[in-house]
């Protein structure tokens, strides 16, 4: 679960560490930056099919701008693959890791809060992958960022948001703990508590490696899917696809999480 954050200047946004969700996703970042290639691989099938499912939706060379960009897991592989990509993200440090994996300066990129979008520019795809909508910590910020992507779409463009299935957290009913892997020398150890009534998740992420031991909190408020449709409504949006991940599998009450695909209402 994470925030993903350089180039045309087209995608303007406000200072993230002047809010809270920029504060709560900066602070994120600004944490893992140096880990988070670790925690999300940037190649492999998940990618792969990624990159497919938007070709389907808006070939190549489409503009693109990514929404919690982060250190340009998904961005990198898109402009590889032929995409004008813009990222936003709260996190400096993402951002120059981002740099470290893009050398030939393919993304750009802005550090940005992007409940408060604000565009000069319009683009084809915006895509909020990887959980970052429900990184926005209340229902307000988060239509406040759908009508910043409204603004953001070209006439015929499409928006993709990738979310985990609100469920999964939502049966939590007491404190879970799950550990993983990082390095050889390295394990992460995340602790999870679920507030059911505020929809609320708080992750306490545990890093324990040679060099000591990192605690990094992130807290994330989901949405239910009819709330998201009616979420997108008021944002002058609506929902027209929705599947269990990029290769288009149904939705089920056990799936993992979802990818919604939003366009204006006025299309």
């Amino acid at each position: 679960m994470t925030d993903e954050t350089h180039g045309p200047t087209g995608a303007e946004a406000t200072d993230g560490r002047s809010t809270a969700p920029g504060g709560n996703s900066s602070a994120y970042g600004e944490s893992l930056a140096d880990v988070y290639d670790s925690l999300y691989p940037a190649a492999g099938p998940a990618i792969d099919s990624m990159v497919g499912f938007l070709q389907e939706l808006r070939p190549a060379p489409a503009s693109l701008l990514e929404l919690g960009v982060g250190t340009g897991r998904l961005a990198v592989p898109l402009a590889k693959n032929g995409y004008r990509v813009h990222g936003v993200d709260a996190s400096p440090a993402m951002l120059a890791k981002l740099h470290e994996n893009d050398p030939t300066g393919r993304v750009t990129t802005a550090v940005g809060d992007f409940s408060a979008l604000a565009v000069e520019e319009r683009y084809d795809l915006v895509l909020t992958a990887l959980n970052t909508f429900f990184m926005l910590p209340t229902q307000e910020q988060q239509i406040s960022c759908l009508r910043g992507i409204h603004d953001a779409l070209a006439d015929d463009g499409v928006a993709v948001f990738e979310t985990y299935n609100p469920q999964v957290y939502h049966r939590l009913t007491e404190a879970t703990t799950r550990i993983g892997h990082l390095a050889p020398d390295a394990l992460l150890l995340d602790t999870i508590q679920v507030n059911q009534s505020l929809q609320s998740v708080l992750v306490v992420h545990t890093i324990m490696s040679a060099g000591g031991l990192r605690k990094v909190p992130e807290v994330s408020r989901y949405a239910w899917p009819a709330e998201f449709d009616v979420m997108a409504r008021l944002a002058g949006l609506r929902v027209t696809d929705r599947w269990a991940d990029w290769d288009r599998s149904p939705v089920t009450g056990h799936s993992e999480k979802h990818v919604y695909v939003v366009e204006r209402q006025n299309v």
